[in-house]
């Protein structure tokens, strides 16, 4: 183990003194404001968003407009705070097509509402209707607002990050990686859409530290949608989860930037003066080379991931003064979405000390490396999308798509180990000193791997309402998918004077093909008013690959129930076929040959749920519980090496997946909003190339749990600390080469903490900065060892190999700041 004592001495204290910036002088300066802030949200009866609502304190005679997502920010003048501070007010809010609200409040310098908004009763039939689309209805889904998210302790403030701590059933084991799990299987069998279009990751990553920045950019998102299972024909074929992102329609000016010790964003939005036209921008740049120095592997490390996205928004027809159609029945919007990556990885490895075993018998393991590897990759990604509708009740999307990747990865390595005893006699003069030589030897690895890769789209997706209980959709997708790839690597091990090559492979591959999809669904909506209401969807998907000739039917099933009780719970069942037609990682093998023959995985779910939104003590809280069960056939197996999935390419296991989870939400202090999620899980895999039966799948991650809590002081809540945690159990893993070994082992648990301390300073409307955000993180914060992989090293003395951990980022401190405009 490192002596890291001394350093984690001095980041201590670095720590303490900066929360004593923090919490004393920092806050006084923000008392000297004094200023009123009130936050929060407007809702119908339906949870949905009521935007352009007005808002605001009768007293005062101002108000503010509420944006597209419901949310409102009131900030009182210093001449009314001054007046009114911990005095009774009125509350008010009101909205043409809705009732009236006005509630009496006593005024504190932060405080945080939901107001829901009644509707008129002519509006019972809109009402109906509305609840054919409110997210409410669907199964397994969480739909979350990225208001505040970017304040997530992560470091690098990456979505995925955050993803893993809000979400349900979702398991992430490496803060490096973008990389996230969902009951039981693995990220390639994740569903990823921006404004509709499917994202797709790096081929050739090894790694976490290699992978660069993930496609979502939170600074554009205005509304995310996550399903872990059971989700509606709609969406397309996978195995496991979907998420949904969709980017802002800007309605006026704003912008931010911000920066930190492992990168920097920067955002602009706006429209022109007529608001037929607008823009959405962002660019941001990762460096992760102070958090990878406190890796084992020492070396210089120069990672440098950057992207830029935008978002451009046209408006046909005509247009009111506000920028709105004149026609809301009839009108025609054309988005260009565009998104260009540039990441490069590289590094020159020197030395690795590595110490592992028990106090009564620990090994270290030090490697001496030359040489560097190199790994770079660009991404261009666009779509046009054309939104036609043709009525109130029928409409149609049309979107063209197109992404062309480019990876290369470059290593030229040699690293010579030794493998030994140490010395653990604490009365001994070589205390922790290397003792008996066990197994010493060197290895050369040598790799030029290239892949380029254009998939090319269409696309429709229609609505069409029948009545006001009735919902039809249905769409389709012709894709072309083209990938070179070249790959030539091999490794030479050198032990005891005896040079081998036990690893080559080389190998050109060229694949054309064309997938063709479809889906037809409709949703029936049962109840007269919200009391009790039954919702039923019915769809099918169908798909067909030109590669393997195979043509599969996926039908789905969601029914959901609220009963009419005093409390507010509604019940949900979901079941279906989710299949999973290979893509170019699933046909390659380890030797890097492809079968062209393989077919589907299949997975049949069944999910039962329980969602319940209560009050206690006069807050909102949301308490879901959902069970599932997957059976999953023509299952295609695979070992994981590092973040690196590596196929056997071929239909020839079975498997199933079972669990539970559980996750509640709401105010558990006063303002801010906190979560906490616990799930079990078991899923086995029985494959045919052993005869060992039922094993443990990779994924296999019995026990997790997240934490996000949020608090801030009584008298200053712009003062706040954030904590994120996460556990979970360990995964299996095997001997490599060896498939009667394989799950045949398990890791440590995965355990972390990170805590962010941050102050935010509120400025007037009027000023051209509306905001300002520091924060200061402390990530791993309990400086917990924990293990991504391992590597295989011969032990001579005893004639065996001994599993060396490959460990994860140490305790690290990062300063971040944001500017809003």
């Amino acid at each position: 183990m490192k002596d890291t004592s001394k350093n984690q001495f001095i980041v201590l204290k670095i720590i303490i003194f900066l929360i004593f910036i923090f919490a004393f002088y920092i806050p006084s300066f923000a008392q000297n404001k004094s200023e009123i802030i009130i936050e929060g949200q407007i809702l119908d009866s339906l949870k949905k968003p009521i935007a352009t609502a007005s808002v605001g304190i009768l007293e005062e005679g101002k108000a503010v407009q509420t944006d597209s997502l419901g949310n409102f920010k009131l900030i009182s003048s210093l001449e009314f705070s001054k007046e009114f501070l911990n005095k009774e007010v009125t509350l008010a809010a009101q909205h043409p097509e809705f009732r009236t609200f006005r509630q009496k409040i006593i005024l504190k310098l932060y405080q945080k509402y939901s107001i829901r908004l009644s509707e008129f009763e002519e509006l019972k039939a809109v009402e109906i209707t509305a609840k054919l689309n409110n997210d409410d209805r669907e199964i397994s889904k969480i739909v979350l607002d990225p208001k505040g998210l970017e304040h997530t302790p992560t470091g690098t403030g990456e979505f995925s990050q955050i993803l893993a701590t809000l979400g349900l059933g979702i398991v992430s084991n490496s803060e490096l990686s973008s990389a996230y799990s969902v009951r039981g299987g693995n990220y390639e069998e994740n569903l990823i859409y921006v404004n509709g279009i499917e994202i797709y990751r790096p081929f050739l990553v090894r790694s976490g530290q290699q992978e660069g920045l993930s496609f979502v950019n939170l600074d554009l998102v205005k509304k995310v949608e996550f399903s872990a299972g059971g989700w509606q024909a709609k969406w397309g074929d996978k195995l496991s989860s979907v998420l949904n992102v969709d980017y802002k329609t800007p309605t006026s000016f704003a912008g931010s930037a911000s920066v930190g010790l492992l990168g920097a964003n920067a955002h602009l939005e706006g429209t022109n003066k007529s608001k037929r036209f607008s823009y959405l921008a962002g660019i941001r740049h990762k460096d992760l080379s102070y958090l990878l120095n406190t890796l084992e592997t020492q070396g210089e490390y120069q990672p440098r991931f950057t992207d830029f996205q935008s978002l451009l928004n046209y408006k046909l027809g005509k247009l009111d003064k506000n920028g709105n159609f004149k026609n809301k029945d009839k009108n025609t919007t054309l988005s260009l979405l565009t998104a260009y990556s540039q990441n490069s990885y590289r590094v020159f490895p020197s030395s690795r000390e590595t110490t592992f075993g028990t106090f009564d018998e620990q090994v270290r393991f030090f490697v001496d490396y030359t040489g560097e590897e190199l790994m770079y990759y660009t991404t261009y990604q666009s779509a046009l999308r054309l939104s036609q509708k043709f009525s109130q009740k029928f409409s149609m999307d049309f979107t063209i798509s197109g992404v062309d990747t480019r990876e290369r990865e470059f290593v030229d390595t040699e690293g010579s180990y030794r493998l030994s005893d140490v010395n653990n006699d604490i009365t001994s003069d070589n205390f922790n000193q290397s003792t008996l030589i066990r197994g010493a030897a060197s290895e050369y690895f040598y790799a030029r791997n290239s892949l380029n890769a254009q998939i090319y789209s269409f696309k429709n997706r229609s609505s069409w309402q029948l009545g006001n209980r009735t919902m039809v959709e249905f769409g389709g997708e012709i894709k072309s998918e083209n990938i070179n790839d070249e790959l030539y690597e091999y490794k030479v091990l050198d032990s005891a004077g005896f040079a081998d090559v036990n690893y080559f492979v080389d190998t050109k591959t060229t694949l054309n093909s064309v997938r063709t999809q479809g889906y037809a669904q409709i949703s029936h909506f049962f109840g007269t008013d919200t009391a009790q209401w039954h919702n039923l969807t019915l769809g099918v998907r169908v798909h067909h690959w030109s590669l393997n000739g195979q043509t599969f039917v996926s039908p789905r099933l969601q029914y959901k129930y609220q009963p009419d009780w005093k409390a507010d719970i509604q019940f949900g069942l979901a079941a279906g076929i989710y299949q999973q037609s290979p893509f170019y990682r699933e046909l390659r093998n380890f030797e890097g040959e492809i079968n062209k023959s393989l077919l589907a995985q299949r997975s049949v779910h069944i999910i039962g749920s329980m969602d319940w939104d209560f009050q206690f003590n006069k807050r909102p809280f949301k308490l879901i519980v959902e069970s599932y069960y997957k059976q999953i056939a023509n299952l295609i197996p695979y070992d994981v090496d590092n973040m690196r999935l590596r196929y056997y390419a071929t239909n020839g296991a079975k498997g199933y997946a079972w669990g539970i989870d559980s996750r509640i939400s709401g105010e558990f202090i006063r303002g801010t909003e906190s979560w906490f999620s616990l799930s079990y899980l078991q899923t086995k895999e029985d494959v045919d190339f052993d005869e060992r039966g039922w094993v443990r799948r990779p994924t296999d991650q019995r026990i997790t749990a997240t934490i996000f809590f949020e608090d801030h002081f009584p008298d200053n809540p712009t003062f706040r600390v954030n904590l994120r945690l996460l556990f979970g159990s360990g995964v299996p893993f095997g001997a490599p080469n060896n498939q009667n070994y394989r799950s045949s082992f398990s890791n440590p648990a995965y355990r972390r903490v990170d805590i962010g301390f941050s102050k935010s300073l509120v400025f007037d409307e009027d000023k051209r900065i509306k905001s300002i955000w520091i924060g200061l993180e402390v990530l791993n914060i309990l400086g917990v060892e924990n293990i991504i992989s391992h590597q295989w090293i011969s032990d001579y003395v005893n004639d065996v190999q001994l599993a060396v951990p490959n460990g994860l980022s140490q305790r690290f401190l990062n300063i971040r700041g944001v500017v809003k405009f």
